[in-house]
């Protein structure tokens, strides 16, 4: 049925290009020179009648007739000086023969780049039924458009939990905002906040979601969900140990048995790889929300018009203790004062990878991706092996890919050099598995997925996506 949509368009299309060709082909031209030729049969005839008459003499009659021969030679005159302009036929044919090929086949050809031959169609009857994530967001959108009616902080909480379950975590933070706004101001709202403003920001712990999560810790300091990303915020401004010492501290404080475990020891393990220490070097230390409280304002500044999220209150100031840092050492966590001591580092070092690395990432965070580009680049000349180097290029490259775009190429041609250096990586299997699907090759899709699945930290957010994604494949094909 599509295809015939897309013949009938293509029809359309065509004939609206071709037919001032075809209407220019059956000119005026030669239609006026057979026209004028027969009128002027008809008044020879006409002579011969009058003389029969005795209305003209022969000598009349004769003088008559050679006038209209003259005109008959005239106007065949003039249709040998149109004959060139008839020659232009050939002309026009092949024009409208090049557009008869080149539309549908152009057509064609953008669509096999851009397109998915194989991808099955999703109906919308089959979807309100088969598609968990669409079942969820119809659910999500009946219940905002009840809660406008009658508002109320839970049945906000409830709807942002439905489109995070969607993915659609920019509705998700616009919800928990709205809690908050009708008194939901718990640890766990603001957390949760937090947590969906890093989502829809690609990963990233822009200031809003440092403020949420700042707003969280002073209402419950064991905040585990907010601490965890205070963690990655100082792990993107480039302060490895920092962050290293307040997952250090969550792992500590925490039920050794809790689902997000494994994933806080595994950035433990890589990001303290990373800079090059031992983890057991770094003490345990939770996050100084009255620092982070200071760098929020800088930030907020250097991340204006920059990162689509919406804006927060400032966060109420901690009490800060008695060692806090002085005011100079907490405006050198900003984002602009890391930027500026990295990017000052990598003159004086340039040949030191991670440190173009993180340089990348904090400019990608600023929204700088012309800079996050160069530096990430010059970090992959220098390691052109190194998996984490290119899964900072691989973020860099889907931040700068057009909206809608979920597999970039560039974008997958990194995350298979990943695959490549790394089988068991579960960012690339998760992102091929979806090209995999996107091409219509299902069973490498469900293989890539459940690799990824054996692999995967439980709190990962790919998690959700990749289980959503296995269970809307069709049943698994058995070999005969």
């Amino acid at each position: 049925m599509l295809w015939l949509v897309f013949a009938i368009l293509t029809f359309v299309v065509l004939a609206v290009l071709i037919s001032p060709l075809l209407i220019r082909k059956s000119g005026e031209a030669m239609a006026r020179v057979e026209y004028d030729i027969v009128v002027y049969r008809d008044q020879l005839g006409e002579i011969a009648q009058e003389v029969e008459r005795g209305l003209l003499s022969e000598s009349q009659a004769e003088a008559a007739r050679a006038e209209i021969h003259r005109r008959m030679l005239a106007a065949e005159d003039a249709d040998l000086k149109i004959a060139p302009a008839r020659k232009d036929r050939r002309l026009q044919l092949a024009v409208i023969a090049a557009i008869v090929i080149m539309v549908p086949a152009g057509a064609g050809t953008v669509y096999g780049f851009l397109g998915s031959l194989k991808l099955p169609g999703k109906p919308y009857a089959s979807r309100m039924t088969n598609d968990a994530q669409f079942v969820a967001l119809s659910a999500a959108d009946k219940l905002k458009a009840q809660l406008q009616a009658s508002p109320t902080a839970d049945g906000y909480k409830n709807l942002a939990s439905m489109y995070f379950s969607a993915h659609n975590y920019p509705e998700a933070a616009s919800a928990y905002r709205r809690a908050i706004d009708l008194g939901s101001t718990d640890a766990a709202t603001w957390s949760a906040l937090g947590e969906s403003v890093v989502m829809a920001n690609n990963g990233s712990v822009v200031p809003e979601a440092m403020a949420a999560f700042t707003h969280a810790l002073n209402a419950d300091s064991r905040s585990e969900r907010s601490r965890f990303y205070m963690g990655l915020a100082e792990e993107q401004i480039g302060n490895l140990k920092k962050a290293v010492a307040i997952w250090r501290d969550l792992e500590k404080s925490s039920d050794p048995g809790a689902p997000w475990m494994g994933m806080v020891r595994e950035h433990i393990t890589f990001f303290s790889k990373q800079g090059g220490f031992d983890p057991a070097s770094v003490a345990p230390s939770p996050p100084d929300p009255g620092a982070m409280t200071a760098a929020i304002s800088a930030m907020g500044s250097a991340l204006q018009n920059k990162t689509g999220a919406g804006t927060m209150p400032p966060a109420p100031a901690a009490a800060a203790p008695a060692d806090a840092a002085a005011p100079g050492a907490a405006q050198d966590m900003t984002i602009q004062g890391m930027v500026a001591k990295l990017a000052g580092e990598m003159e004086k070092n340039p040949g030191d990878a991670d440190g173009w690395r993180r340089l990348a990432n904090a400019y990608n965070v600023l929204g700088e991706q012309d800079k996050a580009r160069q530096a990430i680049d010059h970090a992959v000349r220098l390691q052109p092996r190194n998996v984490a180097i290119l899964l900072m290029l691989a973020k860099i490259q889907k931040a700068d890919a057009p909206p809608g775009s979920e597999t970039p190429t560039d974008f997958l041609a990194t995350m298979q050099k990943v695959l490549k250096l790394d089988p068991s990586n579960s960012t690339a299997l998760y992102f091929i598995g979806v090209e995999e699907q996107e091409n219509g090759r299902q069973e490498q899709a469900r293989a890539m997925w459940n690799k990824a699945l054996a692999k995967i930290a439980p709190n990962d957010p790919l998690l959700g996506d990749i289980r959503d994604r296995l269970a809307l494949l069709p049943k698994e094909t058995k070999g005969h």
